[in-house]
């Protein structure tokens, strides 16, 4: 009886250290469960980029095709409709297919509704959709770009590739295509209604990248055809507020004298790029295509070339050591900041004097030199625009941006116009220097203005500067600062209201100067109202003001850096400057 006692005993306390155990093993189960959940699985990170709607850059690079997101890499077969081209597409070593897309018998009385692989004129193909499709997901890992030529094949051609997406098939970037606008110069209407295919996307197959372009003439070069303002701000009405990536084909002709309208373009969304593709009749000249390329990020701009085109720029293209032409009112990116780069790192340089010639400080140095502008009187002719340093001579602006222009090295130009009557003459010496080639860099003009609330005697009156500026020399980025004399309560919200009502519907980027003792002062929210103006809009940090207390201007640099890093920019004295890259951990 004791035994059994015991035995009772002793198997009840194997029970319980047996369950205790059970226990323990599914607590150490659970938390290694939650831990392998929550730590990324091999493969699982790249996922994305294997979808319809995947960045196409990003899907070359996992595929380990290019090195890294430059749409110089990406290389193109175009117009693999027939079967014959089709199978000669997917042996070759090209990364994107290309193909048109139309309904058989289109407008005829044998037209059956069936998608099939051709482009106008032609509507017979020996190869339909559904088999094109089911030929390049089983033989190749290409990327596809589909090029619609009426709006009839639209939707049943997304209702093809809804199925095999759904069904797992698609594990690429899908390009929808389209000219949905009527381009410059061309006078027949043959664009795919811009609402409708817009509409049948959306709505049939949304998970892609849009590709939607204009008409062209069929020889842009004979009737001088280029994009107009008018155009690129209509696309952008169609697109802006639609989910996906979207790439704009243009005619790689028509592209540089419209640079000011695409750099404009680029700008409105991180979703945004191009596509510059060439006709084939087309003489493209590659200082346009190095045009385009030095003023945008790499990842912008894909380019779909013909040999012998396609090589002689790349080799350009690629060659680290030529000399870049920039665009005047572009961004500081790529030129001073890396896309998505640290404001902080850009710096503003003062010219220094020697003899009767300037030259920039620290020539090793890369930043905007910032030239305050004033006015001379002449004995033989007008006044004109002249550089004042202090301590130092004064030079014409004409004779400095000359010299300056035969400096290699990163370098733009911030023109502060100190003088109100130097306004219009120092606009014209840009417009001059540029025509002639020797302004190749980013250009800011900008002044303390009179306007609205901040009315101050003596300071540039806001509309006109605006004025002249796209009467005189649009090409530039404004900086329009408030006078001293209305902030000593900050940046109070009347002085907000009146110049964001001042720069309304500018097409130039604006850069907003604050002084960092009044921003320490102001409430929060200043800086990210004036940077919600425009997606192009910055905001520059400067300090000069000897009243304002250091707590006030290390408030105030810490509030504009708080908001954003990429869009505000730091003009400082070197003290400052030092003290905030310790403050944020940068030295």
């Amino acid at each position: 009886m004791a035994d059994r006692r015991w035995c009772s005993k002793s198997q009840a306390k194997w029970a319980l250290l047996g369950s205790a155990a059970v226990a323990l093993l599914l607590l150490v189960g659970l938390v290694l469960g939650l831990v392998l959940l929550q730590r990324p699985q091999p493969g699982s990170e790249s996922k994305d980029v294997y979808r319809s709607d995947a960045d196409m850059l990003g899907y070359l690079m996992t595929r380990g095709q290019i090195s890294h997101q430059d749409g110089l890499l990406v290389t193109w077969y175009h117009g693999a409709n027939s079967l014959e081209k089709m199978n000669a597409a997917l042996k070759d070593d090209t990364m994107v297919l290309e193909a048109d897309v139309n309904i058989e018998g289109l407008d005829t009385v044998n037209e059956t509704g069936v998608p099939i692989m051709a482009h106008p004129p032609a509507i017979y193909s020996d190869n339909t959709l559904q088999n094109w499709l089911d030929s390049v997901l089983n033989s190749t890992q290409k990327g596809i770009k589909l090029d619609f030529k009426s709006l009839k094949s639209v939707g049943p051609s997304l209702d093809i590739l809804r199925q095999l997406t759904d069904a797992g098939r698609v594990r690429r970037p899908v390009w929808i295509n389209a000219d949905i606008l009527r381009g410059p110069k061309v006078s027949h209407s043959n664009e795919v209604n811009a609402t409708r295919f817009l509409a049948l996307v959306q709505e049939k197959y949304p998970k892609t990248t849009l590709s939607v372009g204009w008409t062209t003439p069929a020889w842009p070069q004979l009737v001088n055809a280029s994009y107009t303002q008018d155009g690129i701000r209509q696309m952008h009405a169609l697109v802006r507020a639609l989910p996906q990536k979207v790439t704009f084909p243009v005619r790689a002709v028509m592209v540089r004298a419209a640079w000011p309208h695409f750099s404009w373009l680029l700008g409105q969304s991180e979703r945004y790029s191009l596509t510059v593709w060439q006709g084939i009749i087309d003489s493209v000249s590659v200082d346009d295509l190095l045009f385009i390329r030095d003023n945008s990020a790499l990842h912008q701009v894909y380019y779909d070339l013909f040999e012998p085109v396609r090589s002689q720029f790349n080799q350009m293209a690629l060659n680290t050591t030529r000399k870049q032409m920039y665009y005047t009112g572009g961004s500081l990116v790529p030129l001073l900041q890396l896309p998505g780069g640290d404001g902080l790192d850009v710096e503003w340089l003062a010219p220094e004097v020697h003899g009767k010639r300037f030259r920039r400080a620290a020539a090793d140095k890369e930043g905007m030199i910032l030239l305050d502008v004033g006015l001379q009187e002449t004995a033989a002719k007008d006044p004109e625009p002249v550089v004042r340093v202090p301590g130092g001579p004064a030079l014409t602006l004409k004779s400095y941006l000359l010299q300056l222009s035969t400096n290699p090295g990163r370098w733009g130009i911030h023109l502060h116009i100190a003088e109100p009557m130097a306004l219009r003459p120092s606009l014209a010496t840009l417009a001059h220097l540029s025509a002639l080639g020797h302004l190749a860099r980013p250009v800011w003009v900008g002044a303390t203005v009179s306007h609205g609330s901040f009315v101050v005697p003596g300071h540039v009156a806001g509309r006109e500067l605006l004025t002249a500026v796209a009467e005189v020399f649009p090409h530039v980025t404004v900086a329009l600062g408030w006078p001293q004399e209305v902030l000593g309560s900050g940046y109070r919200e009347q002085l907000l209201i009146d110049m964001l009502e001042l720069c309304q519907g500018l097409w130039q980027p604006v850069s907003f100067q604050l002084q960092a003792g009044p921003l320490g002062q102001s409430s929060a929210g200043t800086v990210a109202r004036l940077l919600a103006a425009s997606p192009r809009a910055t905001v520059t940090v400067l300090q000069s003001l000897s009243e304002s207390s250091r707590e006030d201007v290390r408030a105030g640099l810490l509030a504009a850096r708080a908001v954003d890093k990429s869009r505000v920019y730091y003009r400082l004295p070197q003290e400052y400057h030092l003290d905030l890259l310790e403050v944020v951990g940068r030295n």
